[in-house]
């Protein structure tokens, strides 16, 4: 399991936003190899986060039908884990000890319930202040995760 990792939300959208272009590149360069991998994981929280990104919040929004239609891609190529009211609740704890936001608590605790230890994500801030979390910015280097 050490190769594991999950992908925030912020980089399945640069993935699908060409607004910013080399973020755009280098997520979607980035979520190819990770396919190739299959080493990475999504959540149902960050598969969430995207539609509502993807349709609501980029300059260049996608249609609901086209979010379907990659959610659906998305979910054939990533093992999707998911939390419960008990995850909701660890969150919360985490939320209070690392003073982190909710949602990134959320996805926290939902990754310890699944034993990841890394996140690939733009948001290393927040994420570098729970100690058992490696963050990967794949935004800033084109590497392989190992």
């Amino acid at each position: 399991m050490n190769d594991e990792f999950l992908i925030d939300s912020n980089i399945l959208v640069y993935a699908f936003d060409s607004a910013e272009k080399e973020k755009h590149d280098k997520a979607s360069y980035f979520l190819k190899n990770a396919v190739k991998q299959e080493e990475g994981f999504l959540s149902v929280q960050t598969l969430s986060e995207f539609h509502s990104a993807v349709t609501a919040k980029i300059e260049k929004k996608i249609s609901r039908e086209k979010s379907l239609e990659t959610l659906r891609e998305l979910k054939d190529n990533f093992r999707i884990i998911r939390y419960d009211e008990s995850t909701i609740i660890e969150a919360i704890n985490l939320e209070i000890i690392y003073k982190i936001p909710f949602w990134d608590a959320l996805i926290a605790a939902t990754m310890q319930e699944n034993n990841l230890k890394t996140i690939c994500t733009e948001n290393e801030k927040d994420f570098k202040k729970v100690p058992w979390i490696k963050t990967i910015n794949p935004l800033k280097e084109q590497r392989k995760i190992q």
